[in-house]
């Protein structure tokens, strides 16, 4: 996934992701593209990353940064199609 951050701030925020175990490598002057080797999905990979980028802001509150990586379309559970035939 696509993380945007302002370009000063991209060598710190690749340093920690790396720490945290992610790969993560510099694209362009303002984008960091990180994936979780470990993780079992890119849902998990998704919550992940949103905890490292949440751990990160808080010893940066000045920075901002956007995920620009979009989850896959998931399959709806049986339960949910179930309990949308039951009106």
């Amino acid at each position: 996934m696509r993380i945007k951050v302002r370009p000063e701030a991209r060598e710190e925020l690749l340093q920690f992701l790396r720490q945290a175990d992610c790969e993560a490598e510099a694209e362009g002057d303002s984008t960091v593209v990180v994936t979780v080797p470990a993780a079992l999905g890119e849902e998990q990979a998704r919550m992940e990353v949103d905890l490292y980028l949440k751990a990160w802001q808080a010893s940066h509150p000045d920075e901002e940064v956007d995920i620009e990586a979009h989850l896959l379309d998931l399959p709806r559970s049986r339960v949910a199609d179930e309990d949308s035939t039951t009106d």
